[in-house]
């Protein structure tokens, strides 16, 4: 076998790899030198967005102001995607509420919580948890699954829904606008707690609204006209605009503006409330920005200052001063019901009750035949949670095994 000849090793050549040769000196100073490069540049992100970051764990990442119209977006990596980070602006005055919520933990949290090892414990431990946050537990079981989940169950009175099964062991809980409203104070920050201390936490979905109850704000025709002058533009192309209703002759039945496409991350709704829940003349405008996790992480912060990322959704709403709250949307709420109702009553009702009372002889005397005790029109009773029947956690304990299966049906 012939011999492979080396290639004596030249002078020049020797000098090269002396050059190239390393000493744990030279580790020690390139070390020290990419520390101080990463902590110089740890501080100038720190400094350019303090918002930075999202709950869960994600990664953050460098925040690029090429391309974007000048504004500063806030980057993660999760789950091997780039998303953005909702951004928030800062304000004393809360002009917003949540009008809905979905959010989704792993199901180990509830067998860390509450001991639960199989699955229809895990859905006690479920209920007994939104009782803590809500105010109401789990009421019933469905018949059927929902939100790809293999089954579903009632929340409070129809306030909102648990899904659990197939779903990559995650149990995902929806708050509807109802059930914000019915819930007891501060489950916003109960909420943020929770999902601080849970496994696997994610807002999937949150909706963020404003009441401009005397309409002194907005208009269905100024939402229009701030479209066009670019109050709704983030610095991209201009979003998708569709205008529902009768817009050129007004009826009182109220007109809807929908701002981009609600399959991506963000989405908005402006329509005149008043008008439909029956008020042919109110001004009540109701302006909604409804947040997904889609190409964006929703910050746990959200819950706790909605306001601040609703003024941050589009450029018209950065300067909102106004102050909103939830108990003033059901109080106007229950009134416009309630006049709603008088009218229903004696269009359909008053031509018998002016029978009745020419055959009974006194409105009291008719009243007590016609009344039902313990009963309000839908609409009228502010929803709440003292008003919720019992959760399913709460069945005695002679009951339990059959209450189990119930649940466990179809699982």
């Amino acid at each position: 076998m012939a011999s492979i000849k080396k290639r004596p090793i030249l002078h020049a050549d020797a000098h090269v790899l002396a050059r190239a040769r390393l000493t744990p000196d030279d580790f020690k100073k390139i070390n020290a030198s990419l520390k101080e490069s990463v902590n110089a540049m740890d501080a100038a992100i720190a400094a350019a967005f303090p918002a930075s970051g999202a709950d869960g764990g994600a990664a953050v990442l460098v925040s690029p102001l090429g391309n974007t119209g000048g504004k500063s977006i806030n980057l993660v990596l999760e789950g091997g995607k780039i998303k953005e980070v909702l951004p928030r602006k800062h304000y004393s005055s809360k002009v917003c509420f949540i009008d809905w919520l979905n959010f989704t933990v792993h199901e180990d949290t509830f067998q860390v919580l509450e001991g639960a090892v199989t699955d229809q414990e895990v859905i006690m431990s479920v209920s007994m948890v939104c009782e803590s946050l809500f105010g109401f537990g789990i009421t019933s079981k469905r018949d059927k699954g929902a939100n790809f989940y293999h089954t579903s169950y009632v929340l409070g009175e129809n306030y909102g829904l648990v899904c659990y099964g197939g779903q990559r062991n995650s149990v995902l809980i929806s708050l509807s606008g109802e059930g914000c409203a019915a819930a007891r104070g501060a489950w916003e920050r109960r909420t943020f707690d929770f999902l601080k201390s849970a496994i696997n936490p994610k807002i999937t979905r949150i909706d963020l609204t404003y009441d401009d109850v005397a309409g002194k704000l907005f208009t269905p025709e100024s939402l229009v006209e701030n479209y066009d002058n670019g109050g709704f533009n983030c610095g991209g192309r201009n979003p998708d605009i569709e205008q529902r209703g009768n817009w050129k002759r007004p009826n009182g039945k109220g007109r809807s503006v929908y701002i981009g496409n609600r399959s991506n991350g963000k989405f908005f709704r402006g329509y005149e409330k008043g008008k439909q829940l029956g008020d042919a003349d109110s001004p009540w405008m109701r302006l909604e920005v409804e947040f997904k996790s889609v190409d964006r992480v929703i910050p746990f912060d959200v819950l706790k200052f909605p306001h601040e990322y609703f003024a941050a959704a589009y450029p018209v709403f950065a300067s909102f001063s106004d102050t909103a709250e939830r108990i003033l949307t059901v109080k106007k709420t229950v009134e416009i019901s309630y006049e709603r109702t008088k009218k229903w009553l004696k269009r359909q009702c008053g031509a018998a009750i002016n029978l009745m009372l020419n055959v009974e002889g006194t409105a009291e005397r008719v009243l007590e035949l016609i009344k039902r005790e313990g009963k309000l029109p839908k609409g009228v009773l502010p929803p709440s949670f003292r008003h919720v029947d019992s959760s399913m956690h709460h069945s005695p304990l002679d009951h339990m095994p059959l209450v189990m299966s119930v649940i466990c049906e179809g699982i």
